[in-house]
């Protein structure tokens, strides 16, 4: 069978140039060679996600990147949007992390309605607020930003639908 070119949230399609560097020798995570790439990379990473602040990398599953967001940004309450199997993993995550948290929920294929998030950030409970952009199974468009000084956690797991 030729070559599939793949259209899908993932596996995604892998370039030849980075196929080549996947074959090049391993570096060690912690040796100057690592830093020295990772001192190199940071600043496109701040250019290309627009911010000035650190983009930390993980090699973890999506989990390990929702636990880490979880444990280190809140502090009171989570509100935690689900409408699709990613987004109810953010509830799961939270509760497994032991902080309190509150689901608000809509048919998979419905998005949360703005006003529904305000309505519940108007009581002055949470200090973090978890969403998925995209869910797969969905192709829901980008979420309009929510007018709070909550924190976002923002779970960018598959590039943006058009």
């Amino acid at each position: 069978m030729g070559h599939v070119k793949l259209f899908i949230p993932g596996p995604i399609e892998v370039s030849e140039k980075t196929l080549a560097a996947f074959a090049k020798p391993v570096i060690g995570h912690r040796s100057q060679a690592f830093k020295d790439l990772y001192a190199r990379v940071q600043p496109r990473l701040q250019q290309l996600f627009y911010t000035k602040q650190p983009v930390f990398l993980s090699t973890s599953s999506a989990w390990g990147v929702m636990e880490a967001a979880i444990r280190n940004l809140v502090n009171k309450k989570v509100l935690c949007c689900k409408n699709g199997a990613f987004s109810d993993k953010w509830l799961d995550v939270s509760l497994r992390c032991g902080k309190d948290a509150e689901g608000i929920s809509a048919e998979w294929g419905s998005p949360i309605r703005a006003s529904a998030i305000e309505e519940k950030l108007s009581t002055g409970e949470f200090d973090a607020v978890t969403l998925i952009h995209n869910e797969t199974n969905l192709l829901w468009p980008r979420y309009p930003p929510l007018k709070r000084n909550s924190r976002m956690l923002c779970s960018l797991l598959m590039p943006s639908a058009p």
